[in-house]
């Protein structure tokens, strides 16, 4: 088992660090992105990824906790843009409430968590063999005598899982956000086009009519999410 989290760790750690620049590398316009929108000479793309992509884009099981969506943003030219995963939110259709992004150090801590949660149970046949003695009375003479023995005994044991498989160490949990973190949506001031992906604690099992929502100094855009 120990030679597993070691690959596990190696692979993510491989992973992260051929990740090159943070985020992912803008496309030639928002509008090259199956969700976009236009306002005030901001533009945005929006790509909501299948559990199949997440797994093969990630090393990192974002499956566990969230619905992971690359985002695009383009600034008007004659400004630049403050970006902050604060500004955007996905809300459930007709909900009052809306979810925010989380940061991949909150991501990482919760796919460990999870991780460690999922425990597998085992139902296997067991025996054993055991040495006892003690006192039996002879039937006839009703004289005490010590009886001494080897027995055996048959039965079934049940086996809980511990939590010592990939992505439950310290070390997995670091390195999982070295690579969350490298391919998220680059924050700050930027005057050039910026992608990457942002991550929602939403299952993406939950299917329904959402919309991702983007404001930013007075600036907002609406994108309807469908969730099959």
């Amino acid at each position: 088992m120990s030679k597993i989290i070691s690959s596990f760790a190696v692979l993510l750690f491989v992973s992260a660090a051929l990740a090159g620049p943070k985020g992912t590398v803008p496309r030639s316009s928002a509008a090259q992105y199956p969700l976009h929108a236009e306002e005030n000479g901001v533009s945005l793309g929006a790509k909501v990824l299948s559990r199949e992509e997440a797994r093969k884009i990630f090393v990192s099981d974002v499956n566990r906790c969230c619905m992971v969506v690359e985002i695009a943003l383009y600034p008007d030219q004659a400004s630049s843009l403050d970006v902050s995963l604060n500004d955007f939110a996905l809300r459930h259709k007709n909900a009052e409430s809306a979810v925010k992004p989380s940061g991949p150090k909150v991501v990482a801590a919760s796919i460990q968590q999870k991780a460690a949660s999922d425990r597998d149970v085992a139902v296997y046949p067991s025996t054993g063999i055991g040495y006892e003695s003690g006192t039996s009375y002879d039937p006839i003479t009703g004289a005490p005598r010590r009886s001494r023995g080897v027995y055996t005994q048959a039965g079934v044991g049940i086996a809980i899982g511990g939590s010592s498989g990939p992505g439950v160490s310290e070390k997995d949990r670091d390195v999982m956000e070295t690579e969350l973190t490298e391919k998220a949506l680059s924050e700050g001031v930027t005057a050039k086009a910026v992608a990457g992906y942002i991550y929602f604690p939403v299952l993406p099992k939950k299917k329904g009519d959402y919309q991702l929502e983007y404001v930013s100094n007075g600036k907002k855009l609406v994108l309807p999410v469908r969730v099959e």
